[in-house]
């Protein structure tokens, strides 16, 4: 039995109100429906699937079917439904209700598609080589597309236009639009240029003191590039920014065998002094300096043969020795990366003595390690300095007094 036949026998035979209650009767049933495809779909579906995903042996299902999946499949499928039971009943609607299902089976497909895509973006990511070549910026371009054909189409839903003349006078608006999307625009060019260049990857270190980024590159996206500091705060980077402007990536230190330690100490320059026999003989019972101290001495002594007075012959210096004994030192170092350069030279001499460089790179490249390794280092420099009598610059202590004033 109809819902008018139902009216007219209890009497309600208005034309008005038996169209009032009888599209309330129907919106009543069709909200019915769709709750209940909706709960159906989002709860008993998603564990069904999901329990089956779970006893696959592949894990790309695990990470297509999440919990977004599913609610954009619920979105998706609801009206569907309601035009399937009204089409069963037989019921006859405005075209106000076929826009509102139209629009909502639009938004509802998209919405689905980008549940896709995202989970085919989490499947690639757990394959290594998305570390090297995203896919994210590719992904999010096809969402803007989606997402502009949609507005496209419910336009021509609710004006009852041809898309195609709707696409003909956008054009007009073409500039507009692109002013809208400029940093859409911007981002996608600069992510295809990052990806294409290998200027950035997943998981690089990165500096960039114009964006007071330090830190780890997490995510590369079409808009921004997410930096986690070594703080543990967010810097978020427009992507553009990073092929116009400037920054350092880490990424060659990674790859290669060491990380570079390059730090220098002053040397007072009144403790540098020639070495006498007796600091020689000292010196000699080390056994990374006693080769070259008696190769040196034999060079030296044929070198001065023919000298007349010593002061136009060479001699041992404290300094020069000392240089060598770190270059040694240095070499027979387990924590030094061996195979690459490693030396001791003197810089500049200055108002604050001579400043005594070393260079050469930490096998540990750890944070924690290589600073270990630096600390080391230079707590073997400052302990054996006395032995080579030499002295580190410093200010005296007493340099700044406090003046007291008494009334």
């Amino acid at each position: 039995m109809k819902i008018s036949e139902v009216l007219q026998y209890l009497g309600m035979e208005n034309a008005w109100c038996m169209d009032a209650v009888e599209m309330g009767v129907q919106l009543l049933v069709m909200a019915a429906v769709a709750g209940l495809v909706y709960w159906i779909a989002k709860k008993w579906l998603a564990k069904a699937v999901s329990h089956l995903a779970g006893k696959t042996a592949t894990h790309w299902d695990d990470l297509m079917f999440n919990r977004y999946f599913f609610n954009a499949f619920a979105l998706f499928i609801v009206p569907v439904a309601v035009r399937v039971v009204s089409d069963l009943a037989g019921w006859e609607h405005g075209e106000w209700f076929y826009k509102v299902v139209n629009i909502w089976l639009t938004f509802s497909t998209v919405l689905l598609i980008s549940a896709i895509l995202d989970g085919v973006n989490r499947i690639y990511d757990s394959y290594p080589v998305s570390r090297n070549r995203p896919i994210k910026v590719f992904i999010q371009v096809v969402k803007v597309f989606l997402y502009c054909v949609v507005i496209i189409v419910v336009i021509s839903i609710i004006f009852e236009k041809d898309p195609e003349s709707l696409l003909v006078g956008l054009s007009a608006f073409a500039a507009v639009l692109m002013l809208v999307f400029k940093d859409t625009i911007l981002g996608f060019v600069a992510g295809v240029q990052l990806l294409a260049n290998k200027m950035v990857n997943i998981g690089d270190w990165i500096v960039m003191p114009s964006a007071n980024a330090d830190g780890e590159v997490r995510e590369i996206n079409l808009t921004t590039v997410k930096v986690q500091n070594w703080d543990m705060t967010i810097s978020t980077i427009p992507t553009y920014k990073m092929v116009s402007e400037s920054f350092t990536n880490w990424r060659g230190m990674r790859e290669s065998n060491g990380r570079r330690i390059k730090r220098s100490v002053n040397i007072d320059v009144q403790s540098v002094h020639y070495l006498g026999q007796e600091e020689l003989e000292e010196l000699k019972k080390s056994k990374l300096l006693r080769n070259y101290i008696t190769a040196k001495l034999d060079e030296l002594e044929r070198r001065n043969a023919a000298m007349h007075t010593p002061l136009d012959g060479q001699q041992l210096t404290n300094i020069g020795t000392f240089r060598e004994y770190m270059e040694a030192w240095i070499a027979q170092n387990p924590d030094i990366e061996q195979g690459m350069l490693h030396f001791v030279r003197q810089l500049q001499p200055g108002p604050t003595g001579i400043p005594l460089e070393i260079y050469c790179f930490s096998a540990r490249q750890s944070f924690v390690e290589y600073e270990r390794v630096q600390a080391d280092l230079f707590d073997h420099l400052f302990a054996v300095l006395p032995l080579f009598n030499l002295r580190i610059f410093q200010y005296p202590s007493d340099s700044l007094r406090v003046e007291t004033f008494k009334s």
